[in-house]
């Protein structure tokens, strides 16, 4: 491979790359203009959840294997319909901290949640808002 072929690799997988993420973009339903991405008008709550579905999809999937031998002892923990009784609600915060199992449940609920939590840097504090009446959390 000649020297300007081997400089022009990189570039045309950049290129290629920039294409593949735009296609995906666009796909999702997520609009380009001059180079930024914007949400189509108008969003309401079910839009943003179809337009963050594939993300959500990405971050179950990539979380399965370490959350799929603790699915059985965390959805015992997670209030069915009939368990709740408005009436009774009595919400407590519980501070999810790390290599807890509030944080195993934490990250378990989280990705059922219809728009994904952020990764993004920093100190990220985490709650989990559990009813008193029946320990579960909301």
């Amino acid at each position: 491979m000649s020297a300007d072929a081997q400089a022009m690799a990189p570039r045309r997988e950049r290129n290629a790359l920039r294409r593949r993420i735009i296609r995906s973009l666009k796909e999702q339903g997520f609009d380009l203009e001059n180079g930024r991405v914007v949400l189509p008008e108008p969003v309401d709550k079910s839009e943003l959840r179809r337009l963050h579905q594939l993300a959500v999809a990405h971050r179950r999937e990539r979380a399965r294997p370490g959350l799929e031998r603790h699915e059985a002892s965390l959805l015992k923990r997670i209030a069915d319909g009939p368990q709740v009784d408005p009436k009774t609600i009595a919400p407590r915060l519980v501070e999810v901290e790390r290599d807890s199992e509030e944080e195993l449940l934490f990250r378990f609920v989280s990705l059922h949640w219809s728009i994904p939590v952020s990764s993004g840097y920093g100190r990220r504090l985490r709650f989990l808002v559990v009813d008193e009446a029946n320990g579960k959390p909301r």
